[in-house]
């Protein structure tokens, strides 16, 4: 297998292009995440949660 890659020939290229764009898309990710407001995440986790209480009442 690694003699497959070393025998590239020229796409070592699009390997170390597609490593890159992997790498920097998950640590912009991190970077949103860790800078994302604790209000912002507990508001959207009871979203959910609220709009079943919200159902139920407009039921009744």
């Amino acid at each position: 297998m690694f003699n497959q890659i070393r025998d590239l020939a020229g796409g070592e290229f699009y390997l170390i292009t597609s490593l890159l764009l992997f790498m920097v898309f998950f640590i912009i990710v991190t970077v949103y995440l860790l800078k994302l407001s604790k209000h912002h995440v507990t508001l959207m986790s009871n979203l959910p949660i609220e709009n079943q209480h919200t159902q139920k009442h407009e039921e009744d």
